[in-house]
């Protein structure tokens, strides 16, 4: 999961322009990655597989804040 936020931090860090604080940066990457993962989503899928996968990345997020942060505003 680590390794996976460090490729998508990058790509998040293209579209901001403006260092924010630490709840709003936080708050935006979580909506950032919320956006990032319903490109997977497939209307098909009755388990809604990538549900699972957005609220991990959710969780992994609100648990790791600090060191998204900083990763963020290197």
């Amino acid at each position: 999961m680590e390794e996976f936020f460090k490729e998508l931090i990058p790509v998040y860090k293209r579209h901001i322009k403006v260092k924010q604080l630490k709840r709003k940066t936080i708050e935006n990457f979580s909506r950032f990655y919320s956006s990032f993962m319903d490109q997977y989503k497939d209307p098909k899928d009755k388990k809604d597989k990538y549900l699972h996968a957005k609220r991990i990345g959710l969780q992994y997020i609100l648990d790791n804040q600090d060191l998204i942060y900083s990763e963020i505003n290197k």
